[in-house]
C-alpha cells in the first residue's frame, strides 16, 4: 500500500511538470502524452523507481526494463488524474448554463 501511494505521488509529480511544460510552449498541449512519458521515465530513472520490484514481482531479467515501465506507467497515470481533474474542475460549467456564463464573464471583455 506504501508502494502505491508514492506510485500515485509521483503521476501527481509528472502531471504537474507536464502542466508547467504545456504554459511555455502553445502547441505542447497537442503533445501531451509525450511530454508525460518522458517526464515520467525521466522521474522514474531519477528516482530508481521499479513497480515490479516495489509490488513483489520478480520476474523481470533486467532491472532498467523495470524502471522504464515504471516510467510509462507514471505517464499514463497522469494523464488519467489530469483527465478526472479536467472532468471534475469542468462540473460546475456542466451543471451551470454555459451561455449564461459565457454571457457573464467573456461579453464583458468586449463591451
Amino acid at each position: 500500500m506504501p508502494f502505491f501511494a508514492l506510485f500515485l505521488f509521483l503521476s501527481f509529480g509528472v502531471m504537474a511538470l507536464t502542466m508547467l511544460g504545456e504554459r511555455g510552449y502553445r502547441r505542447a498541449r497537442e503533445a501531451r502524452p509525450i511530454l508525460a512519458t518522458g517526464w515520467g521515465v525521466a522521474l522514474a530513472w531519477l528516482a530508481d523507481v521499479n513497480m515490479w520490484s516495489g509490488w513483489g514481482i520478480p520476474n523481470l531479467r533486467y532491472d532498467w526494463v523495470g524502471t522504464t515501465l515504471t516510467g510509462l506507467a507514471l505517464g499514463g497515470t497522469a494523464l488519467l488524474v489530469y483527465a478526472l481533474f479536467g472532468f471534475f474542475f469542468g462540473m460546475s460549467r456542466k451543471l451551470d448554463d454555459q451561455a449564461e456564463q459565457i454571457e457573464r464573464t467573456e461579453l464583458r471583455k468586449v463591451a
